[in-house]
């Protein structure tokens, strides 16, 4: 469901005002498309810095207990199903990251 656009309301929340920002989707820059795309970054690099992190600790413990070595992963080729796995994941991502613009108004 897309959310109403209020202006007025908006600019009440946006830190310029002095009003603490609160409730679920908080504002803090007074532009909409600025705030949204501060919000993707956001979301984007705290998921990226998750799977770095993990993807780290797995092919420690992989390479260190003989099960796969960073060779075997760098030279992964997926197979039809895999690929077509990897592409929902990856389009959910997409969903997870952009959504913030989804609340923009149009026109």
């Amino acid at each position: 469901m897309v959310e109403s656009w209020d202006a007025a309301a908006y600019a009440k929340q946006t830190p310029e005002t002095g009003t603490p920002i609160a409730g679920d989707n908080p504002v803090y820059l007074p532009d909409p498309v600025t705030d949204a795309t501060v919000r993707m970054l956001v979301e984007l690099a705290a998921q990226v810095w998750i799977d770095r992190e993990r993807l780290l600790v797995l092919e420690t413990l992989l390479a260190e207990h003989g099960v796969v070595t960073r060779a075997a992963v760098e030279s992964f080729k997926p197979s039809v199903q895999q690929a077509q796995e990897f592409k929902a994941q990856r389009n959910q991502f997409i969903e997870e990251v952009f959504k913030s613009l989804r609340t923009i108004p149009v026109g």
